[in-house]
C-alpha cells in the first residue's frame, strides 16, 4: 500500500512540472480562436463642398450634333480646284496658264468722274473664253485694270495690267432624268460648300471674306451667273487715286514738277 502511494505521487508530479515546463500550451489551449477582421471602405456623403472638388464634365451642342465643314472662297479662278489666275497676277502670266481656248485680249479706258472734279481714264483689259463640259456650257470673262498707269503714262505694257475681277456665265445642258437646275448650283456648289451667305440681296447670295469677294445667283433655271472681285486689288486703286488726285496728292505732284525749274 505505501508503495502504491509513492507510485500515485510520483505520477502527480511529474504531471505537474511537465505542465510548468510548457506554458504556451496551456494559454493555447484555454485561447479562443479570433473570428478574422473584415474592413469595409464607406464612402463618405456627397456634400457641396465634395460635389465642387469633383470636375463636372459638359457635353457641348457642337458634340452632339455634326458641324458642316465649309470652305473658303477662292482667291481668283480655279479649274478643278487649282488655282489659274489668282488676284494681282499680270496679264502675261495668266495668259500662259488659260486653256488654248482663249481667245484674244480686249483693252478698254474707263473715265471715272472722281468727286475732286477731275476725270481719272482707268486702263482696263479683259479675256473672255469658253469651257465646254459633259453637263455644262461655261463662260469665262477675267478682268484686269493698270493701276501703275495712274501714276506714270508711260506704265502701259501688258505686264502693268493685274487681274481684279470675274465674271463668269454657266449653262446647264438637257440632262434628261433627273434634270439639274440653278437651283441645284446654288445649293450644292455654293450654299453647301461656302456656308450661310452674308447677306442676299438683288437677287444675289452674297459672300465676303479678306481675300475674296463673290456673289451668285439664278437668271433662269438653266443658266447661273458668278461675279467675283479682289478687294485688295480694288484697295491699290483707291490709293493711286488718293495719291495723285487728292488735294494733297496734286500738292506733292506739284512739288516734283517744280524740283525740274531752276531759277
Amino acid at each position: 500500500m505505501k508503495y502504491t502511494s509513492t507510485v500515485l505521487l510520483t505520477f502527480i508530479a511529474l504531471n505537474i512540472s511537465g505542465c510548468s515546463l510548457n506554458p504556451t500550451r496551456l494559454i493555447n489551449r484555454d485561447k479562443k480562436p479570433k473570428a478574422p477582421q473584415v474592413i469595409q471602405e464607406t464612402t463618405p456623403p456627397i456634400t457641396a463642398s465634395t460635389a465642387a472638388k469633383k470636375p463636372h464634365i459638359k457635353r457641348s451642342s457642337s458634340q452632339s450634333r455634326p458641324r458642316l465643314m465649309v470652305e473658303p472662297l477662292p482667291e481668283g479662278w480655279t479649274v478643278d480646284r487649282h488655282p489659274v489666275a489668282k488676284w494681282g497676277m499680270s496679264l502675261p502670266t495668266v495668259m500662259s496658264n488659260v486653256l488654248d481656248s482663249a481667245q484674244s485680249v480686249e483693252y478698254w479706258e474707263e473715265v471715272i468722274d472722281l468727286p475732286t472734279g477731275y476725270k481719272l481714264p482707268l486702263k482696263r483689259a479683259k479675256v473672255y473664253f469658253q469651257i465646254v463640259t459633259r453637263l455644262t456650257i461655261e463662260s469665262v470673262e477675267l478682268h484686269f485694270m493698270n493701276i501703275n498707269h495712274i501714276y506714270s503714262s508711260t506704265n502701259h505694257e501688258p505686264s502693268h495690267y493685274i487681274m481684279n475681277g470675274i465674271v463668269r456665265g454657266v449653262e446647264l445642258k438637257p440632262t434628261g432624268f433627273p434634270q439639274l437646275t440653278a437651283d441645284d448650283i446654288i445649293k450644292y456648289k455654293f450654299l453647301m460648300t461656302y456656308g450661310t451667305p452674308k447677306e442676299f440681296s438683288e437677287g444675289f447670295h452674297h459672300y465676303e471674306n479678306k481675300n475674296t469677294v463673290l456673289k451668285v445667283r439664278d437668271l433662269d433655271s438653266r443658266h447661273v451667273q458668278i461675279q467675283m472681285n479682289s478687294p485688295a486689288v480694288d484697295k491699290k486703286l483707291l490709293v493711286a487715286i488718293d495719291d495723285m488726285y487728292s488735294e494733297e496728292g496734286i500738292e506733292y505732284q506739284k512739288k516734283l514738277l517744280l524740283r525740274s525749274i531752276d531759277f
